[in-house]
């Protein structure tokens, strides 16, 4: 398996794990259960983990596909900037997470760590989903901004276009 293959196999592992544990972490806060929000940190702390091998493979990713038909270079480093961000962010994290598991004990850690996992994910969750959006855009020329509207538009417009010149006018 090489670095393209391997950064597309994992590429969605923590995006999905950080929205899955950012919503059982929110949702443990208000039922005020502690297993729960227990299991979130871990899911957290996973999707930290799993987020590096992720962005090491991104260059070896990026000089695979840069010559590519259709690809655009700019996408590219905008993608590889924002990811360098949620990287770090999930990563810190999965490292505020930790703490607050190690620390759970202590009263006052307990309920910092409580806040700076909950700040550190959201802040992560919305760095993951740019970061997945311009990755998507790097081969999915489809969902870059305004092309999807652009050929709806376009499309009606043909059509018309078609009517037309089958009416002989």
């Amino acid at each position: 398996m090489n670095s393209v293959q391997l950064h597309l196999a994992l590429t969605h592992v923590p995006v999905i794990l950080s929205l899955i544990g950012l919503a059982m972490l929110i949702t443990a806060f208000l039922m005020k259960n502690i297993v729960l929000i227990r299991t979130s940190y871990i899911i957290i702390l996973l999707a930290g983990i799993a987020a590096i091998p992720v962005f090491f493979t991104g260059e070896g990713t990026e000089e695979a596909v840069e010559n590519l038909a259709g690809v655009s270079e700019d996408i590219i480093h905008r993608h590889e900037g924002v990811a360098k961000f949620a990287m770090i962010s999930i990563a810190v994290a999965g490292c505020m997470a930790l703490i607050a598991l190690f620390f759970n004990k202590l009263a006052v850690v307990s309920r910092i760590s409580r806040v700076l996992v909950l700040l550190t994910a959201l802040i992560s969750r919305g760095l993951m989903i740019q970061t997945a959006h311009l990755g998507g855009q790097i081969r999915h020329s489809e969902i870059r901004n305004g092309v999807a509207l652009q050929n709806g538009n376009e499309s009606g417009d043909n059509e018309g276009n078609v009517d037309h010149e089958q009416n002989g006018d």
